[in-house]
């Protein structure tokens, strides 16, 4: 395996590489790599190399169907592409127009969403979502002055991530503990988050902590809106399938020695049913969650 696919593997199973739509670009990179270099001397070889590069990257996060479509949309046009001598070129070319829908997507949510944040107001989001970060940019340079209340987001701290991308473009930042959500919501009058899954219900599947920050607006009659692209719907769940949960390394959350007889949890995501949730922001447009699955169909 070429040495930057297994550091792409390696990035992406560890979070260096994090966020959905950050993930599926990277695997799209790596389909990319691993044609480019691949030696096969049969159509049939290089497909099955690429089969066995895209399985790999759809094991190194359960909970990322925007990865795991990636890989199915390129493998599918490949595996039909009958020209042997054209293949790796023909590859090339499907990653990159991939690897430009995404980009565009991600544009034209923060375009879309913009629209939502006015002057004078007060936004919570939680954790690192570059969908949420491209649509509070978006209507910053629009002139708005808006307040970003922004959680730690652990026990990785992704939050920071968002804390620092904001100020650095001018936004006013409130940084507080997850904790704290119930203690700010008074203050808040919307709340935005991105999301790493949208499953067939509307429901959306997001960093551990989205769930009970919804149940909280609910309870301040503050609207709950979550940002993503079409791309990270999961068709799996149509057919009655559950989005699994990844649980990671409890040693994130605290070393096992300063608790030997506790068990230790590490889930990385909730699911907030569609019911708190006002709206999906898509690169499609605004639209209620339930009704994404007939759009995207």
């Amino acid at each position: 395996m070429n040495l930057k696919v297994s550091k792409i593997l390696k990035d992406i199973k560890t979070l260096k590489i994090q966020g959905a739509r950050e993930v599926a670009k990277a695997g799209a990179e790596a389909i990319k790599l691993t044609a480019l270099k691949s030696r096969a001397k049969t159509r049939e070889d290089f497909v099955s190399e690429l089969q066995e590069i895209g399985k790999k990257l759809s094991e190194t996060r359960p909970t990322e169907p925007a990865l795991r479509n990636a890989v199915t949309k390129i493998l599918t046009q490949v595996s039909s592409y009958e020209n042997f001598n054209r293949i790796k070129k023909f590859t090339e070319n499907i990653c990159n127009n991939y690897l430009n829908e995404l980009q565009k997507a991600l544009k034209d949510i923060g375009r879309i969403g913009s629209n939502q944040i006015n002057t004078g107001e007060t936004v919570l989001t939680h954790c690192h979502s570059h969908s949420v970060v491209e649509i509070f940019k978006e209507a910053k340079k629009q002139g708005k002055n808006f307040r970003v209340i922004v959680t730690e987001t652990r026990p990785l701290n992704q939050g920071i991530i968002t804390a620092k991308e904001l100020l650095e473009i001018g936004i006013k930042v409130t940084f507080c503990v997850d904790a704290a959500i119930g203690w700010v919501m008074k203050e808040v009058d919307k709340v935005l988050v991105g999301c790493d899954a949208i499953l067939a219900d509307g429901s959306i599947v997001n960093k551990i902590g989205t769930f009970p920050m919804a149940l909280i607006a609910e309870r301040f009659a503050v609207p709950f809106f979550a940002a993503g692209g079409t791309y990270k719907f999961d068709p799996e769940t149509v057919a009655g399938m559950t989005e699994p949960i990844e649980h990671r390394n409890p040693k994130e959350v605290i070393s096992p020695r300063k608790l030997k007889k506790a068990e230790i949890i590490n889930p990385a995501f909730d699911i907030t049913p569609a019911d708190y949730i006002r709206a999906l922001i898509t690169e499609k447009g605004i639209m209620k969650p339930e009704l994404l699955r007939d759009f995207v169909e």
